[in-house]
């Protein structure tokens, strides 16, 4: 009986060898608000520029455009004088996650991580938008999974070609949206 029970256990908790797509946020509609839309979609915006002219090749002119970024995240966080509970309970640890992750990728050394490091940049603000309700523009969300990367990114249409993957030019569909349930 232990034996079979043994067997029962790891039977319902093996894994499937077959890639399966990872969502990385819940979309909450009911938090949403214009003033974050604003702010969040300068983040945004610069977000994409960056993820737009990835090259790991250079890393140092990647890094300081991420600095960049940093620096407007710190201002946001900075001009922030709201108290409210949503403010306090999902805004501001939503941006500060998110900027944590920034810092976490310019502190780097290694190229070889940089991939790495900035999918976890992505998954953190796409966790953000989703919880503050972003709504302000579509945000499609693209997953390619291979043999040794799990490529993640972000865009405003829905198809795209992967900015970590120079070689591959193929045009993706978007996995997911956003503001989708």
């Amino acid at each position: 009986m232990f034996l079979l029970s043994v067997c029962f256990v790891f039977s319902c908790t093996e894994q499937s060898n077959q890639d399966q797509e990872s969502v990385y946020w819940a979309y909450h509609p009911q938090n949403h608000q214009d003033s974050w839309d604003q702010q969040a979609f300068i983040l945004l915006d610069e977000y994409q520029k960056i993820q737009d002219n990835y090259n790991i090749a250079d890393s140092l002119a990647l890094k300081a455009a991420v600095q960049n970024l940093l620096a407007t995240t710190d201002t946001i966080i900075a001009h922030n004088s709201s108290v409210d509970s949503l403010t306090q309970n999902i805004w501001l640890p939503g941006l500060q996650s998110f900027r944590n992750e920034l810092e976490a990728f310019t502190l780097e050394q290694d190229v070889f991580p940089l991939n790495d490091q900035f999918k976890m940049c992505t998954v953190s603000l796409v966790h953000f938008l989703g919880d503050i309700g972003y709504n302000k523009t579509n945000i499609y969300v693209f997953q390619k999974m291979d043999g040794d990367n799990d490529w993640f990114w972000i865009g405003s249409k829905k198809t795209s070609k992967n900015p970590f993957d120079k070689t591959d030019r193929q045009e993706y569909s978007a996995n997911f949206n956003l503001q989708e349930p």
